[in-house]
């Protein structure tokens, strides 16, 4: 019996566990073991994004998805759990999803195949026929590929290896939705560290067209074509080929892929902000300055909590979680009881990795761990009375966000509070105008009280 009877009769053997969604996810960057696969920079990091796109837009428990990256995403692995999971572990009507970012290639008789982390063995590459084989046993489930690499090879910075020149896209039966990053003779490109067709596919399927009610399969190919378009005149190495970048999908393209909730919900109240009788005239100036500039923009649905509450004491130690509906990255800041500015996050108490939001996943400040093992906590000093944490989140990278804030605050904090976060509030503006670089930012607030 050859190898690909071998995994047929395998597959028919596997009695389905129990009737659920399930994904696997493949992610390689390491192609060390192969002299002619230089490695990759973000197919690790684009499962994540995978997952993240398929729990916060498709509705899949993170139980229900299994990701294979570098070593771990060998041949018998990949095809093992396409086997166990995705055939084993669904029923009719069920959803599968299997998703692979990493090199591509096309073998001497013109077969598309992907190629496992010891692609240099002889099982190392997967023919693509092999996993249509396998999805097409399972044909009564909604089944959904997604290929982002190439099968032509390539030069750095583009995803494929060139063992021979691919004549077609890669095909499945029956009603399997497959998607491809690229068309024949295209390279499936690198975005510094992620690969852009995913990039594009992810953020239109958790942000949607415009006022779109819905995402059908045509919308989704449209959106990500377009993006992808844009993108490759942008991008030196994409536009010096000159071969175009524009993906290509297969299956019922009206199928609804998501509704998306028309009931616009009313962005979080916040209490209007008093400061105490005995305030400092800087802290109540401060206070005017937040409520008018920073309450009225949250879409994000950013939220700020004091864990223990916010009646704080000398001397007791705090930590804090934050929540949002969009991925993006917060920044912390703190206007003392003085009237002074601090950056309470991102600091030397962030975990490598630390300072994103993902959609409705409770980020706790600080989150790195001590020498002990045990959790960092932020301990309260002098000195007493009114105090206010401001939360800043950005749709964007660190560095555009930390940009904003006044010079020598990641040293300490700063005095005259309310001048600086009114520096800020203009920066933030300005940015959000910029035709160029534009952004989308949210804030919100949550005053505290110190005391003995």
């Amino acid at each position: 019996m050859n190898t690909r009877s071998l995994i047929l009769a395998l597959t028919m053997a596997a009695a389905p566990a129990m009737a659920d969604d399930r994904a696997l996810l493949i992610g390689i960057d390491d192609y060390s073991r192969l002299d002619n696969a230089p490695s990759l920079n973000g197919a690790v990091g684009d499962t994540q994004r995978m997952a993240e796109a398929l729990t916060s837009a498709l509705g899949f428990q993170p139980e229900t998805i299994v990701t294979l990256t570098d070593s771990a995403a060998t041949y018998d692995a990949v095809l093992t759990g396409v086997i166990d999971r995705l055939v084993g572990e669904t029923a009719p009507g069920d959803r599968v999803v299997f998703y692979f970012a990493g090199h591509g290639t096309t073998l001497a008789d013109g077969t598309p195949a992907l190629l496992a982390h010891d692609a240099d063995s002889v099982l190392g590459k997967i023919p693509v026929t092999v996993l249509s084989d396998m999805f097409d046993l399972i044909a009564d489930r909604e089944v959904t590929v997604i290929l982002d690499t190439g099968f032509d090879g390539g030069p750095i910075g583009a995803r494929g290896v060139a063992d021979a020149v691919a004549s077609a896209a890669p095909q499945f039966g029956g009603q399997t939705a497959l998607w491809t990053a690229t068309s024949p003779g295209q390279f499936a490109w690198e975005d510094v560290d992620r690969g852009a067709f995913t990039d594009a596919f992810t953020d239109v399927l958790i942000t949607g067209e415009d006022d779109a009610t819905e995402l059908t399969n045509a919308d989704l190919l449209r959106a990500v074509s377009t993006r992808l378009a844009a993108w490759c005149d942008t991008s030196p190495g994409c536009a010096a080929s000159g071969r175009g970048f524009q993906p290509q999908f297969s299956g019922d393209g009206t199928r609804v892929v998501r509704v998306f909730d028309t009931v616009d919900d009313p962005e979080p109240q916040l209490d209007p902000l008093v400061a105490d009788d005995g305030a400092p005239a800087s802290y109540k100036e401060t206070l005017g300055f937040v409520t008018d500039l920073f309450a009225p923009s949250n879409d994000a649905r950013l939220t700020l909590a004091i864990n223990g509450g916010d009646s704080l004491r000398v001397g007791n130690t705090v930590s804090f979680t934050a929540t949002s509906e969009r991925p993006g990255t917060l920044l912390l800041l703190d206007v003392a009881p003085t009237g002074d500015l601090a950056q309470v996050y991102p600091s030397a108490l962030v975990a490598e990795g630390g300072t994103q939001l993902s959609p409705g996943q409770p980020l706790t400040i600080p989150n790195a761990l001590g020498a002990n093992g045990r959790p960092l906590r932020i301990r309260v000093t002098e000195p007493v009375g009114q105090g206010l944490l401001l939360g800043l989140f950005i749709e964007g990278d660190l560095p555009r966000l930390t940009g904003l804030m006044p010079a020598g605050i990641s040293g300490g904090p700063v005095p005259n509070a309310g001048q600086s976060l009114f520096e800020i509030s203009q920066r933030l503006l300005a940015l959000e105008a910029d035709p160029d670089t534009p952004i989308a930012w949210s804030a919100t607030y949550l005053p505290y009280r110190i005391q003995r």
